[in-house]
């Protein structure tokens, strides 16, 4: 059952959502939620915790937020993981502080970027430490302000500012070699054509 099936009984009839529209929830989005726990949090078996944990948060928060059920379940299993990242946290942020301020500030990413991160998603985090995958997960994903950002990491504007831009450049660079593929792959293509017309 999809979530506007879940939500069109929920509006239709009038009525709060319930635990059980939240399962239903879960089982559609486990995937999503999942990739998400692992992106920021380098462990599978904290992942599958993490998604459980989300859950139950989630189902504590008052029962009639109806469309913000995906909402609730992700930010649910973005707290969970940053519990145990405090301190790191506050270590990388120092370090990102001490850098030269940033002058260029990045949007949220756009759906094609978005796509860019799931499908390199892999090489990408190899790249980040968890403050960068945390900051682009809730700026770039979610669209928070660095000003909400700093006060939910409880870090500097500008330590979130860097940490975004690094971010950022991660997706370009994936862009960019997503880019260089194709052309590669159309460089082999008109080879092997030209090569078989010439054979022929």
């Amino acid at each position: 059952m999809k979530l506007g099936t879940i939500l069109e009984q929920i509006l239709g009839g009038r009525r709060c959502a319930t635990d059980d529209d939240i399962r239903k929830v879960f089982g559609d989005y486990h995937n999503l939620l999942r990739w998400l726990a692992a992106f920021l949090i380098e462990d599978e078996e904290l992942a599958d915790a993490c998604v459980i944990d989300a859950c139950t948060i989630a189902e504590s928060q008052t029962p009639d937020f109806h469309e913000w059920l995906v909402h609730w379940a992700a930010r649910a299993t973005v707290r969970w993981a940053l519990q145990g990242e405090r301190d790191r946290i506050s270590e990388l942020a120092h370090a990102y502080e001490q850098q030269e301020p940033v002058h260029l500030t990045h949007p949220p990413l756009s759906p094609e970027y978005f796509v860019l991160l799931i499908r390199h998603s892999d090489d990408i985090h190899a790249r980040l430490d968890v403050l960068c995958r945390l900051v682009l997960v809730l700026r770039g994903i979610a669209k928070d302000s660095c000003e909400e950002l700093a006060t939910q990491l409880g870090i500097s504007r500008s330590a979130v500012e860097q940490a975004y831009c690094v971010a950022y450049h991660a997706i370009e660079l994936a862009s960019d070699q997503a880019v260089r593929g194709a052309e590669v792959r159309g460089w082999h293509a008109n080879n092997e054509h030209g090569l078989a017309d010439s054979i022929a």
